[in-house]
């Protein structure tokens, strides 16, 4: 698991996809520089918000479209895609420690993993990057260009070529989060779009609770390597190529 080397959006890429982690890591840019080198995501910024997005994935002949959707409180950021019923929630337990849940409904288990499992992995997240969905610091390496309201507030055009990848972003100052970004490469394409935006998310939204899970069989990531016998672990073991990057 390296949070720092991949943006948010590369796990629920990696979701939608359904090709393997290593698409994943090939669709972004790597862009590591530490939060504290970035005033624009200091954390006093990232005001609480909960956002829904429409996620549209072109990859060759398979076309995917599905909603997301993203909470962001003070210390903790959670995300959700319907089309997998899964969810990520990492939450801040101090100065430099996390914990941090992947919840997978369909199967209804849960991976956990404790500030000292995310230790041991040197995964300790940007989180600066987990809160705006993209990492802001890539607005450094795009051309900023025309503004217009959106959303009730500021957007910035950021457009420019990473890589072999294009990228077209609308970017809401305030919120310091993406209106729209459309990013393509070759015959693949991804379009996240945003629908609606509160300070507080309606109940309905997909968010995770103790009782919606509380009859999830739990695992301790930290056991992993003791359960390869169990399909669901031996799956995900798989599929994180034997360990977990966010």
């Amino acid at each position: 698991m390296n949070a720092k080397k991949c943006p948010v959006f590369a796990s629920f890429l990696l979701a939608i996809l359904l090709s393997g982690h290593a698409v994943a890591h090939e669709m972004h840019h790597d862009h590591s520089e530490p939060v504290a080198s970035m005033p624009a995501i200091q954390r006093a910024d990232l005001v609480p918000v909960a956002a829904r997005y429409e996620l549209k994935v072109n990859k060759s002949q398979t076309k995917t479209q599905t909603d997301w959707y993203l909470w962001r409180d003070a210390d903790s950021v959670e995300t959700a895609s319907v089309a997998v019923g899964h969810n990520d929630i990492w939450q801040r337990v101090g100065a430099d420690e996390y914990h941090y849940r992947r919840v997978f409904h369909h199967e209804r288990r849960v991976i956990d993993y404790t500030p000292g499992e995310i230790k041991t992995r040197h995964a300790e997240p940007d989180w600066g990057k987990l809160a705006s969905v993209i990492s802001p610091h890539l607005l450094e390496e795009l051309k900023r260009g025309a503004s217009k309201t959106m959303f009730g507030q500021k957007a910035v055009r950021y457009t420019g070529k990473l890589g072999d990848q294009q990228i077209d972003l609308w970017w809401l100052e305030q919120a310091k989060l993406p209106a729209s970004l459309q990013m393509t490469r070759s015959s693949e394409r991804m379009t996240l779009a945003l629908k609606e935006i509160h300070a507080e998310a309606p109940a309905a939204w997909p968010r995770v609770s103790e009782d919606r899970i509380a009859d999830y069989g739990m695992i301790d990531a930290a056991d992993f390597g003791d359960m390869e016998s169990d399909p669901f672990v031996a799956r995900v073991m798989q599929q994180d190529g034997h360990g977990h990057s966010h």
